[in-house]
């Protein structure tokens, strides 16, 4: 924990996956390379979801491909200093997604008025769920099957890992976001979505807006990743600033060796 912290927003995941469930749930594994006595680098799987990092880029990534063949995780990801040095050692040149890092930098730029985002409970999880399904830019982010999805939602719902809020129109959810990870200090922002015939009517900045005074009002910062740039002014209106670069790499079901 001591080792993330020196970069506590960009390991966000790392540090409040460990915080909320520790290193006996049967979901999830984290383990650390040492190097003359040091840990130079660690890697969490949560589900199918592998992430690394290194703080001075020198842990032996050779041996932490042969790490990732043998994890059968399906998504592997990290900031793009870390990726980029194990890139070379894979045995074939899987789909990537390189994304933005922003945080929250002036709570002043944020829609005041928020009063019809909700608050989801258990019973919205399938709905938001099947939502998801319905957004392109989501494949390759989430699993494809609605099942799987509604029991990550429903499951951070029931556990308070994180919140869910939303917009409902014409007697459906049309907008959503929801904090993915929270730890003391910080809340990774996710799931930001609205159904493609309701975009451009501000639904989205509304939604983020509510879950980030949410984590402010909490004393934590906001942070999310982004590859598209109409969405990226969007962030930067709403008073966020990037701060670092992200990759996703997607193996499928997992390396082949």
């Amino acid at each position: 924990m001591e080792y993330c912290l020196a970069e506590p927003n960009i390991n966000l995941f790392i540090l409040g996956n460990i915080e909320n469930f520790g290193f006996e749930s049967p979901f999830q594994d984290v383990w650390f390379q040492r190097q003359r006595g040091e840990i130079c680098g660690v890697a969490l799987r949560h589900r199918d979801n592998l992430l690394i990092y290194s703080q001075q880029l020198d842990i032996a990534f050779s041996e932490a491909v042969s790490f990732l063949i043998s994890s059968k995780v399906r998504i592997v990801s990290g900031k793009n200093t870390v990726i980029e040095k194990i890139l070379p050692y894979l045995p074939t040149d899987y789909p990537r997604k390189e994304m933005k890092f922003c945080e929250l930098d002036n709570v002043e730029k944020l829609i005041n008025e928020t009063s019809e985002v909700a608050m989801a409970t258990e019973s919205d999880a399938m709905e938001i769920a099947m939502a998801y399904g319905q957004i392109d830019e989501f494949q390759g982010l989430y699993p494809s099957d609605v099942s799987v999805r509604y029991e990550q939602i429903v499951n951070r719902i029931r556990t308070k890992v994180g919140i869910h809020m939303f917009i409902r129109r014409d007697g459906k959810i049309v907008s959503h976001v929801n904090s993915a990870a929270e730890t003391g200090g910080s809340g990774m922002i996710g799931g930001i979505m609205t159904l493609p015939e309701y975009r451009n009517q501000g639904f989205s900045s509304k939604v983020i807006s509510a879950l980030c005074k949410s984590l402010d009002q909490r004393k934590k910062t906001a942070c999310l990743f982004h590859d598209n740039p109409t969405a990226a002014s969007v962030f930067l209106r709403l008073g966020f600033h990037e701060t670092n670069q992200w990759v996703i790499i997607e193996l499928g079901h997992g390396m082949q060796s």
